[in-house]
């Protein structure tokens, strides 16, 4: 039987099988898989290899686990040192003699004792307060264990006050303690990289002898996650994550990769297949297993990247165009379209070698009485495939399936004034309208109000700014959001949600869609703008309903 044992390889990453552990760092050095590790040199790593060997200063990495803390200390280490560091000293401190001095590496705070955390941390401190001492730090901590730690010792208040500085802001950094926080790292920007890794034709190669290619799912999801067309869909939808604020760990991420194209199956498990199994594995194709299909429950605790982009399936959401070509597009009367048809839904094993253009023409034939189920069964299945498989040329916008419909007016504010100056008006009446919540005619002006319509202060339009994120030099790094400022102490971070959201208010859509991802942070806007109001004083400043439009108008009352 002939096996790949690339694909062992990326089974380290299934989060139920028993080689799972080799992931960890703790681990990597000198495995039966060394071949297939790779590297992805990140801005950070070069950062911190040029603090050490130009500009020597404390350094505290922080973020989550899995974001990569353990390997940049092992990088540092390797660096410095010139030589592997094949296996960390049990008490997971380090030092390092260089050309400054001494560094010492914590490669994770959170497995120590509190009381070496302590005397850790003192030494930190010490060291910031007397560079003569030439005992630098590279420290890595989970930012929760690391607050909470610093806050429960007063002996450490110098070190709390300079931390959480930094934590406010990045800017706040200095030769005397640099906090890199790895939260802050853009998840999409390794997508492509780790998938051109992984679908290097090399890895594959031994497939290409095996009896078993042609019913080997595992070695089609390679073929098609090999295309640049679909590469570009997958790293879209990773964006989309980006612009909802939500962070996917490297370690996150290698393990949806990997599923994506194992769908946590084995080349014996292709070997062994009998024509039930064979069924059940065509089903594992890579745009059902990215969406965590046919994942076993107690699996998705340890797959964070499914369960976020599960909010973002394509393949839930009903678009009579989209569904309209599944169901119809070979009959069509366009030749382009029913041409695409037949070559989309064509007869590979995703498709059962041909069972869903058989069984479509059966339910159409029968006006779907003789198979009621059929189209609920591949549906959404076929969704998902039209969304990452579909080419522009069809004129079908396979964006529709995307749960947001304001996607290209956010994604075209970045860098660009005219934009912003089109939107602002609407994102104003968007804002005016969830204040209140009540159909406000659209102004010019964004109303410091509440729901009992007074209004405490306006705000002429062009007083409300939409600025872009800041870009940094410093991490890898994509802007991703948006803040609408006011002033500096009065402004809203404005991500996918806050957008997508306001753009349906002032379009007339009800207050409850997206409402839970978006109200508290607007009420703390509406808040902070009462906060800074003047009202006028002789004079009482009120929404009222006016009944020939049936919106609210703002109108004046002397006192």
């Amino acid at each position: 039987m002939e096996k790949n044992s690339f694909v062992y390889y990326l089974d380290q990453f299934n989060v139920l099988s028993p080689n799972h552990s080799k992931i960890y760092d703790e681990y990597t050095s000198g495995t039966e898989f060394s071949e297939y590790n790779f590297t992805i040199k990140t801005k950070v790593q070069n950062q911190l290899i040029s603090y050490f060997k130009q500009n020597p200063q404390n350094v505290i990495l922080t973020g989550n686990a899995g974001d990569g803390k353990t390997r940049l200390c092992r990088v540092v280490y390797d660096e410095l040192s010139n030589k592997k560091l094949n296996d960390w000293p049990e008490k997971g401190i380090i030092d390092i003699d260089f050309k400054f001095g001494t560094l010492r590496v914590v490669k994770d705070l959170s497995e120590l004792k509190d009381d070496v955390i302590l005397h850790q941390l003192k030494e930190l401190q010490k060291s910031m307060l007397d560079k003569k001492r030439k005992l630098y730090f590279l420290i890595a901590a989970n930012e929760g264990k690391l607050t909470k730690f610093i806050s429960k010792y007063d002996e450490l208040e110098s070190l709390r006050e300079e931390i959480m500085l930094r934590f406010e802001s990045h800017y706040n950094n200095n030769e005397q303690l640099n906090l890199i926080n790895l939260l802050d790292i853009t998840s999409s920007v390794y997508v492509k990289e780790i998938l051109n890794n992984w679908n290097r034709e090399e890895n594959w190669e031994s497939c290409r002898q095996c009896t078993k290619i042609e019913s080997c799912i595992i070695f089609l999801n390679h073929k098609r996650l090999s295309v640049d067309l679909i590469k570009d869909r997958i790293l879209e939808q990773y964006r989309i994550l980006d612009y909802l604020d939500i962070h996917i760990t490297m370690r996150e991420l290698l393990i949806h990769m990997s599923f994506t194209i194992t769908g946590g199956l084995l080349c014996n498990d292709i070997h062994e297949a009998q024509y039930k199994e064979l069924a059940e594995q065509s089903k594992k194709v890579y745009y059902e297993n990215f969406y965590g299909e046919n994942v076993k429950a107690n699996a998705f605790v340890d797959m964070k990247a499914v369960k976020a982009l599960r909010t973002i399936d394509v393949g839930v959401s009903s678009q009579s165009e989209v569904d309209d070509f599944i169901v119809n597009g070979d009959i069509s009367g366009d030749e382009k379209l029913e041409k695409y048809h037949k070559k989309l839904f064509d007869e590979d094993l995703d498709m059962s070698y041909g069972y869903f253009t058989r069984k479509l023409k059966r339910y159409r034939d029968h006006n779907g009485v003789a198979d009621n189920d059929f189209i609920d069964d591949w549906v959404q299945r076929l969704r998902r495939k039209f969304y990452f498989e579909a080419i522009d040329e069809i004129e079908i916008n396979r964006r529709l399936l995307l749960p947001f419909q304001h996607l290209g007016q956010y994604e075209n504010l970045f860098n660009n004034p005219r934009e912003k100056v089109t939107v602002r008006p609407k994102l104003i009446n968007g804002l005016n309208r969830s204040f209140t919540n009540r159909l406000v005619k659209p102004s010019q002006s964004l109303f410091a109000t509440s729901q009992n319509l007074m209004i405490y202060d306006e705000f002429r339009g062009r007083t409300l700014e939409i600025k872009d994120q800041e870009g940094r030099e410093d991490i890898d790094f994509i802007p991703s959001k948006f803040k609408l400022e006011i002033s500096p102490e009065v402004k809203l971070q404005m991500n996918l949600y806050i957008f997508e959201y306001l753009m349906r208010v002032n379009s007339g859509g009800t207050h409850n869609v997206l409402s839970e991802e978006a109200h508290i942070l607007i009420d703390t806007f509406k808040n902070d703008l009462l906060r800074i109001s003047e009202p006028e004083e002789y004079v009482l400043n009120i929404l009222r309903l006016d009944r020939e439009t049936g919106l609210y108008v703002d109108d004046q009352i002397e006192l």
